[in-house]
């Protein structure tokens, strides 16, 4: 079992240290946030990655904007050009796959979907046609409106476009979606966080009401190949002062959605 973590777990750590204790830890891969939100530096992750000894799964769009790119809107366009940067930037830091938000939430409260999605979808188009031409792979995530992953993947036929699982959105807003049996053979990655159904916590598996069991099986019936992929802080484990201890943990509760 290969397993990925996201680079920002919960710690007040420099981005080196954060990457040479995840991969101490046991992990083989790690996920980047691809944004100023937690780290200036970001841009210098991959190095940082990569002189540890770790792969890097995908990187993570900026998201806050995800809103506008459904909007005929000054703001849309930068939105859109945001995204086209970072499609950029993987092809350039040779990274394979960017995850990205087709709709951004306010803490636990759904988005009213755009009236017309034709502004969303041509941008999107236009994104896609870029990541083919840089062979990049775009991972769309459920958040919480599932109209959204509907008119994407209804709309665009492409390789290179897919879908990314997060049990966590799914738990909150849509728990009785079934995306993995829906576009579980369009999946390109998962971020698997828990919760108690009614505050986005990033918790570690087990944490919260979401049953592992249930999504574990389903990730094998996929006979999914990617690495599992946590995408957590150490919410509602703050007690834990050594950030060793709490990577620990996470690996031990990773491996235990798949025991049988």
């Amino acid at each position: 079992m290969t397993l990925s973590i996201v680079d920002w777990f919960g710690y007040e750590l420099t981005p080196r240290d954060r990457m040479r204790i995840i991969k101490e830890a046991g992990f083989s891969s790690v996920m980047l946030l691809w944004a100023d939100y937690f780290d200036g530096d970001y841009r210098l992750f991959p190095e940082y990655a990569r002189n540890a000894g770790l792969v890097i799964d995908n990187v993570h769009a900026p998201y806050l904007g995800a809103n506008h790119l459904w909007e005929d809107t000054i703001d849309g366009q930068e939105a859109f050009k945001v995204i086209c940067m970072c499609v950029e930037d993987c092809a350039a830091y040779n990274v394979s796959t960017m995850v990205m938000h087709p709709e951004n939430k306010n803490g636990t409260e759904t988005v009213s979907p755009p009236c017309e999605f034709t502004f969303g979808i041509e941008r999107m188009k236009r994104i896609v046609d870029i990541a083919e031409c840089f062979n990049v792979n775009i991972a769309v995530e459920n958040m919480s409106r599932p109209e959204y992953l509907e008119r994407i993947f209804h709309d665009i036929q492409s390789e290179r476009i897919g879908f990314c699982f997060d049990s966590g959105h799914c738990n909150i807003f849509t728990p009785d979606y079934d995306f993995l049996s829906i576009y579980g053979d369009k999946l390109m990655a998962i971020h698997l966080h828990d919760n108690n159904g009614t505050a986005d916590w990033h918790a570690l598996p087990f944490t919260g009401n979401i049953i592992w069991r249930d999504i574990g099986l389903k990730l094998e019936a996929l006979s999914y190949k990617g690495p599992i992929a946590l995408e957590v802080g150490n919410s509602k484990y703050e007690h834990i002062e050594k950030p060793e201890e709490f990577l620990k943990l996470a690996i031990e509760c990773a491996e235990r959605i798949f025991a049988r």
